[in-house]
């Protein structure tokens, strides 16, 4: 009965460690790790944000697949509902809260990725392409 107890207890630990510290989509080799927060409790509306992105735009959801390995939740330059890329190798910040729209997250996802896109081609850091492609993201997911 103890083993039963403990198999139980070390299933209930690993549940939870993947499903507040990681987003995997196998059948789209995708494997992206969330870093703690204290201010980011529940990475739900993150997640709900990456199915979104997944659906409504898959090139973008390829794009982020294939280059961002880490999400940090914490506080980051972007504030409130915003979003960072500091250089830090395919690492993104993302400050958003559970009850945001989860359309303005996927779109800050997606610019944060175009970041990391242009630092992998050892481009210079482009805003402005990065807020075209946040905003076709968002009028793709309202049409959708």
């Amino acid at each position: 009965m103890k083993i039963i107890k403990k198999i139980f207890y070390l299933f209930l630990i690993l549940f939870f460690v993947y499903k507040f510290f990681f987003y995997v989509d196998i059948s789209n080799g995708c494997f992206v790790r969330f870093k703690p927060s204290f201010m980011e409790f529940n990475t739900g509306n993150i997640k709900d944000a990456i199915a979104v992105l997944k659906n409504a735009v898959p090139q973008e959801y390829q794009k982020f697949c294939g280059n961002v390995s880490k999400i940090n939740p914490n506080i980051a330059c972007g504030g409130f509902g915003g979003g960072c890329f500091y250089g830090t190798e395919r690492e993104i910040y993302l400050w958003t809260s559970h009850g945001s729209f989860v359309g303005w997250t996927a779109a800050i996802i997606a610019h944060e990725t175009c970041h990391v896109v242009q630092d992998l081609e050892e481009r210079t850091m482009e805003e402005g392409e990065c807020y075209k492609i946040g905003n076709e993201v968002l009028k793709s997911i309202v049409e959708y």
